[in-house]
């Protein structure tokens, strides 16, 4: 079997497990031009067993501090502004495109695919030990041998093709042909021969390692490639929430920003105006230098905004696998799924019903049962019937050809039995395994517990979202009446009533986009829980019936179910 066959196969184990969980799971494919070819005869490098290091002296460093006038506050503002302007050649990157890149180029998602492809793998090879295994062996060998002061030498060739088969109640069978040639060196002698037997060979054993236990290893590698599909699918579908909470996290941050710029400009004018006043001799001079303090410290949060989404957008990049160096934009579009009717109590029998990890362990539980019945079992003697029937050609011929004398065949017939005196260490993994079934109950019983915890939170984090949303709309409703009081009387607030407007209204609108993000993630954080969370082999959510895909681009809200 070449590795073009390999990958066929395993791929068609992957097709097969992905169906047998059902749920929309998704199967990875084998592409065999990712991996190292590698070396039947490897040359490697001399000093392969001595990786250079590099760690240089500190006095071989170099240090270049900035220019005190290239450091001020002006210049490090444009430096910032100049960052965040970007290329505008930048594309556009939206949430749909970021997932569908991530699952082609992200290293996590491709070590989740990889480890499934790797437990396929493992079950091929033990399926195949199942399977009838032809072997064959061919030796030449040259006997001398000293008679009478004479030395005579001969060439033996042996040549033995065998096909072995593992039963699936214990034991094997075999069928072996083996011809036997040995030629005299010496012209002297002329004393050559050739056989050939026919050797079927049967190994039953009647106790220890009879019956199911047998097929113990079979049974668990099947077991865990339908562990490792439910693993990648609950792997697809946390991943998908991660990046939904990454991405909400920019379009928050690009928010806030746009908040803070406008927050600048107020922060300006209202400078610009109190120092209008200061010099028509209207108001005191300090509350020019408050209005000057708050462009500033507004200036100084707006940078550090900047800064905070560079980084953040750097990291979501590392994350989708993007090039460090791709010009990128985050489109700045919220989802807007509806808010769902939850029931605690059912959202946790779902999340007990539909949830894979808990699957998993429950059916892992089963296995640590079966260790037990496995570990009993080698406490028994080994009680074995061998069978052994070979067929000869003609004994009395030195030239046996391939003519077998079916006279000459002769039957073995084996029962041995060794009795139990030393099983010090099969009681040991008794014990073993019975520890680690009860482990598994209470790993199984906690998990759930947890799993309950879990959905409780999520279920009172979309309470708690709702309702931080209603607070958050009144809230900007409320800092917009006041900013629109100041404006309609400009002349009765002080500097500080002005700045203190625009803070507030900054402050109401960052804690309304957080709320708005903070619904969204609360809707897939209850999906995620309870087991119901779909995606498709494109990375996009598949939505349950009645649940629309909805984006929120500025007043507009796009339905995306359609």
């Amino acid at each position: 079997m070449g590795l073009r066959q390999i990958d066929e196969s395993t791929n068609q184990k992957l097709r097969e497990s992905a169906e047998a969980i059902g749920g929309d799971a998704v199967a990875p494919v084998v592409d065999g031009s990712r991996y190292a070819t590698g070396s039947y005869f490897p040359d490697w490098p001399d000093d392969a067993d001595k990786p250079t290091t590099i760690n240089p002296r500190s006095d071989e460093l170099t240090f270049h501090a900035v220019d005190k006038a290239a450091n001020d506050a002006k210049s490090i503002a444009e430096r910032f502004e100049q960052l965040m302007a970007g290329s505008p050649d930048a594309k556009l990157l939206t949430f749909d495109e970021s997932i569908a890149y991530a699952l082609e180029h992200a290293e996590e998602y491709l070590l989740a695919q990889e480890s499934y492809l790797i437990t396929a793998i493992r079950l091929l090879i033990e399926e195949h030990r199942w399977t009838p295994l032809p072997t064959n062996v061919s030796s030449a060998s040259i006997i001398a041998d000293g008679n009478d002061g004479r030395f005579s030498s001969a060439l033996n060739l042996l040549n033995a093709t065998a096909v072995s088969q593992q039963l699936p109640f214990g034991g094997d069978v075999s069928a072996a042909f083996v011809v036997d040639a040995t030629q005299q060196l010496d012209n002297a002698i002329d004393d050559d021969q050739q056989s050939a037997d026919i050797v079927l060979e049967a190994t039953f054993p009647l106790q220890r390692g009879f019956g199911d236990v047998a097929l113990e290893p079979l049974i668990q590698s099947r077991r865990n490639l339908v562990y490792a599909a439910r693993n990648f699918e609950t792997f697809r579908r946390d991943f998908y929430f991660e990046l939904a909470t990454n991405y909400l996290g920019l379009v928050l941050q690009l928010q806030q920003i746009a908040n803070a710029e406008r927050q600048v400009e107020r922060s300006q004018d209202v400078e610009n105006r109190t120092k209008a006043l200061v010099s028509a001799g209207r108001t005191e001079p300090f509350q020019a230098d408050l209005a000057i303090q708050n462009t500033l410290f507004a200036l100084d949060r707006l940078s550090g905004l900047q800064e905070s989404y560079r980084l953040q957008l750097d990291r979501f990049k590392v994350r989708i696998g993007l090039p460090q160096d791709a010009v990128v934009r985050i489109d700045p579009v919220l989802f807007a799924f509806p808010v769902p009717v939850t029931d605690l109590r059912k959202s946790i029998e779902l999340a007990f019903r539909y949830r894979l990890d808990l699957q998993n362990l429950a059916d892992e539980a089963d296995d640590f049962a079966r260790r037990v019945d496995v570990a009993r079992n080698a406490l028994l003697g080994d009680l074995t019937l061998s069978i052994i029937n070979t067929l000869p050609t003609d004994p009395n011929r030195n030239q046996g050809g391939m003519r077998f004398s079916a006279g000459d065949d002769f039957l073995t017939a084996t029962l041995s039995y060794s009795a139990p005196l030393d099983r010090v260490r099969e009681d040991l993994q008794l014990r073993q395994a019975q520890i680690l079934l009860e482990q598994s109950k209470r790993q199984l019983q906690q998990t759930r517990d947890e799993a309950a915890v879990e959905v409780r939170a999520a279920v009172r984090r979309l309470d708690r979202a709702q309702f931080s949303l209603a607070v958050q709309e009144r809230n900007v409703a409320a800092a917009n009446n006041r900013q629109a009081a100041i404006d309609a009387a400009p002349d009765r607030a002080t500097a500080r009533d002005r700045t203190e407007a625009v803070d507030a209204l900054r402050r109401a609108q960052d804690q309304l986009a957080s709320a708005k993000r903070e619904i969204q993630e609360a809707i897939l954080g209850a999906q995620l829980a309870t087991g119901q969370l779909r995606v498709a082999p494109d990375g996009r959510m598949i939505p349950p019936p009645g649940m629309h895909v909805v984006e929120e681009q500025g007043s507009k809200l796009i339905d995306r179910s359609k």
